[in-house]
């Protein structure tokens, strides 16, 4: 069995074993999929799980104790297949446990568990990361999921992401492959972003240390709360039939990275035999 199904009164969720990725989200009540369907034509994810880094390393490679290693874009999971180890109705765990190829890219041992839980109102994903080695542990982490858009009744530009705050943020983006202040982008005490082409010209749009919690799709009704995630990422690919919203713990590097992982921005200290957890929410507002 390759994905899993939980379902209540008004939602099923499908969760792939293959990188433990959210498939779909339906709302009974409207017959709506609120989740990008994957389309490899297009993008082949969903809603991947960043971790242990989040974005590109410069050159691919970064040192951990003096050692080179090369951890692809976006990190190890989101190609590995998660062992289901819980599952009710509604709810379901998921876990993914390091082994002698994930240390031949990133030496620390760790055990990842993602769980996914239907409510009345949504989906709740909560990620526990739980050192398993005999050393501090250097990782970062974020969230990955798409976001289906109706372009057959409402246009692009009909569509925005309305930040709970008013953000005075420079904007982000990525130029060969590295973070990069976007040439034109900025937010000055706004809270809505118009969704067009253009905005991806330079890749994702990043926003750096906001005091959002959530945010909305509009007029798709639907919510995302951050959770603890202090960064917002916003992508799509120019035309297709979806929006990212990726509450991401740390980003790409910059291009004048050291190389050294822990010196990347964002990254974190997790001791032995301690967790660290975060989450985030999707919410239906229609």
């Amino acid at each position: 069995m390759n994905t899993t199904t939980i379902e209540n009164q008004k939602f099923r969720a499908d969760i792939r074993l293959k990188g433990a990725e959210l498939a779909s989200l339906w709302h009974k009540p409207t017959g709506r999929e609120l989740i990008w369907q994957a389309d490899p034509e297009i993008w082949p994810g969903s809603a991947p799980i960043l971790f242990p880094i989040v974005g590109k390393l410069k050159n691919g490679m970064t040192y951990i104790n003096g050692s080179p290693y090369e951890i692809p874009k976006h990190g190890l999971l989101r190609t590995r297949n998660a062992r289901l180890i819980e599952k009710d109705d509604n709810f379901a765990a998921f876990q993914f446990t390091s082994d002698d190829e994930t240390l031949k890219q990133y030496p620390f041992p760790f055990v990842f568990t993602a769980y996914f839980q239907l409510l009345e109102n949504g989906l709740e994903v909560h990620y526990d990361i739980f050192n398993s080695g005999t050393e501090p542990m250097l990782f970062t982490v974020g969230s990955h999921p798409a976001f289906a858009l109706d372009l057959e009744i409402h246009e692009l530009s009909d569509y925005s992401i309305e930040l709970r705050e008013r953000e005075t943020v420079d904007l982000y983006g990525l130029r060969n492959g590295l973070l990069a202040r976007r040439k034109s982008g900025h937010l000055r005490s706004q809270n809505s972003i118009q969704l067009l082409d253009s905005l991806f010209d330079e890749d994702v749009v990043i926003l750096e240390d906001i005091w959002s919690r959530s945010v909305r799709i509009e007029p798709a009704g639907v919510e995302i709360e951050l959770g603890n995630s202090p960064h917002l990422a916003i992508w799509s690919k120019p035309g297709a039939p979806y929006v990212c919203i990726e509450p991401w713990h740390s980003y790409d590097d910059f291009p004048d990275s050291d190389g050294i992982f822990e010196n990347k921005p964002g990254i974190m200290r997790l001791d032995q035999g301690k967790s660290f957890n975060t989450d985030y929410a999707i919410r239906i507002l229609v």
